[in-house]
């Protein structure tokens, strides 16, 4: 079996490591959470910012507090938001700073809620022009947009990319979790589910814009959501 590198020094590693959930560097010291799958995925570049958790301090993050949000230690530590219906989505973090090129990356769990309604994602280079959405849900599927501004009502009009479509590496279900990747690198996007490639498109409308974390109940539904180490890195050319 061909060996790993470390995401952060870029050492060798032994391959018995992919049998480890997580793996320590012996040269860095670098600990990281291993994929569950053996499907290639691009290098990873420097941290830019990142969020384990562990506590509510996260430098680098707006925390929305529209809902019940509560940090959680462990193994990996959580923010564990609870959330009540309604049709829009809740902002749950906001990057600081505007971002253009990055690689994103969040580990989500569904804890509470309609499997068939509730989702939750990322929402990449949001500004008040819009913005690009990516969703996952506990059915096992996932959906890609962008938003632009209804010029009747000022609001945001949704816009679809990829309607929902079911994945084979999404994991389906609550308490079970699944890791989303999604890499924008000037007009080009690419979505990885739990490590595979789902989909890569090409888009120009939006350049930058601050990264969102966000959860959604679509009805009459509470929502509950874990996530866990939120990373966003430079991206690798």
């Amino acid at each position: 079996m061909k060996a790993l590198n470390c995401p952060n020094c870029g050492a060798m590693l032994s391959a018995a490591s992919l049998k480890n959930d997580l793996t320590t560097c012996e040269f860095c010291g670098t600990t990281f959470r291993m994929s569950k799958t053996a499907t290639p995925e691009p290098d990873m570049g420097d941290l830019l910012i990142g969020a384990d958790f562990a506590d509510s301090t996260l430098p680098g993050w707006e925390i929305i507090r529209d809902g019940e949000i509560s940090f959680h230690k462990g193994n990996p530590p959580e923010l564990r938001g609870l959330y009540k219906p309604r049709l829009n989505s809740y902002y749950v973090l906001i990057s600081s700073g505007f971002l253009d090129d990055f690689d994103a990356s969040i580990t989500i769990k569904f804890t509470e809620g309609d499997e068939k309604l509730i989702t939750a994602g990322l929402y990449p280079r949001m500004n008040s022009e819009g913005g690009y959405a990516v969703y996952i849900s506990p059915m096992g599927q996932y959906n890609i947009g962008y938003f632009t501004v209804d010029t009747a009502s000022n609001d945001f009009k949704w816009n679809t990319f990829v309607d929902w479509t079911s994945h084979a590496s999404l994991r389906k279900g609550r308490d079970v979790t699944n890791r989303l990747r999604v890499i924008m690198d000037g007009e080009k996007m690419r979505v990885y589910l739990n490590g595979v490639l789902a989909t890569s498109l090409k888009d120009n409308r939006y350049k930058m814009g601050k990264l969102h974390v966000v959860a959604e109940p679509n009805g009459e539904t509470n929502l509950g959501v874990a996530y866990s180490d939120l990373q966003v890195r430079e991206v690798v050319r």
